[in-house]
């Protein structure tokens, strides 16, 4: 996980989605059901009763404190891909200028092999004419050995 990498311990954004809510304290008055949790409130003992205002309140108050934590870590979130991403792109400009730099160095060193290998070349030339020239002048007797 990319949070991960530099230190924090933090899940990934499926992990923040599974998260259980944290325990909110019941408006006085909630029906509450075996467990600890909050009763439906459209039946308690059997019969029909209203949702009051201030559970309804505090429910939706409750889902914008969830939704403002969500907010928060998504955004950190989002804001450290950007940043790695950022590096990445200034990591991947350093070695394109390396690569090209290099790019030119082989083919500067490409150009002089080429050219040292035609002067060898050259000068093999050179040597194997000046041999036959030397012995052009040399006088040949024949039946002695050489």
């Amino acid at each position: 996980m990319a949070s991960q990498r530099h230190g924090k311990k933090e899940g990934s954004l499926k992990d923040l989605f599974n998260k259980t809510p944290a325990k909110t304290t019941v408006p006085p008055g909630t029906p509450v059901a075996e467990g600890g949790e909050v009763a439906d409130t459209s039946q308690v003992g059997g019969e029909e009763a209203p949702l009051t205002r201030t559970f309804m309140e505090h429910l939706f108050g409750s889902l914008r404190e969830t939704f403002a934590t969500m907010k928060q870590d998504i955004a950190a979130e989002v804001k450290d891909l950007r940043r790695e991403v950022t590096d990445l792109g200034q990591h991947v400009d350093t070695l394109e200028q390396t690569h090209n730099a290099w790019e030119e160095e082989i083919d500067s060193h490409r150009r002089e092999l080429l050219a040292l290998q035609d002067k060898s070349q050259e000068l093999q030339y050179q040597l194997e004419d000046l041999e036959n020239r030397s012995e052009q002048s040399n006088i040949r007797i024949k039946g002695m050995p050489t």
